[in-house]
């Protein structure tokens, strides 16, 4: 008798996963990976224009948001361009830092000392992937022969 509730209950298993799993093939995956706005500009006039109707009460909050959490910190990840202790680091980090803002005026600079070393980061990445993008694109520019990438608190990124 003991066999049979336990051939029982397993055979119910299994139907219960075979019906979940055809219940998940049908769901609709046509726009998955598909750039919606394209799609808009395709179906609609040449121009590509799309108007977004919102009430000014979710403008105005989405200002007091921004705001309120404009000094927020949270984890993730910048580049680390340079780094050194000797006595002239203070002077070669302010340099870099300044040749880096020419180069790239969009990326943010932060320069840090926590003694002994002098410190050069660069950039807010939420993601650790998009942060060894951007060293990968520096180190292949040769000007700054020490790239890797940091853990630290960051800014938001802005949008």
């Amino acid at each position: 008798m003991r066999k049979y509730r336990l051939l029982a209950l397993l055979a119910a298993l299994f139907i219960g996963v075979t019906a979940s799993a055809q219940t998940q093939a049908q769901v609709d995956s046509t726009l998955l990976g598909v750039d919606i706005l394209s799609l808009i500009s395709q179906n609609g006039s040449s121009s590509g224009t799309a108007f977004v109707n919102q009430s000014i009460e979710i403008r105005n909050a989405l200002s007091r948001h921004i705001v309120a959490n404009s000094s927020a910190k949270l984890q993730g990840y910048r580049v680390r361009i340079f780094f050194d202790s000797d006595r002239t680091a203070r002077a070669k980090s302010a340099s870099i830092a300044a040749g880096f803002r020419e180069k790239y005026p969009e990326i943010p600079v932060y320069v840090s000392h926590v003694s002994p070393y002098f410190k050069v980061a660069v950039g807010d990445f939420r993601t650790r992937a998009d942060a060894q993008r951007f060293a990968s694109k520096l180190t292949a520019t040769g000007a700054y022969p020490y790239v890797f990438v940091v853990k630290e608190q960051i800014n938001y990124p802005g949008f």
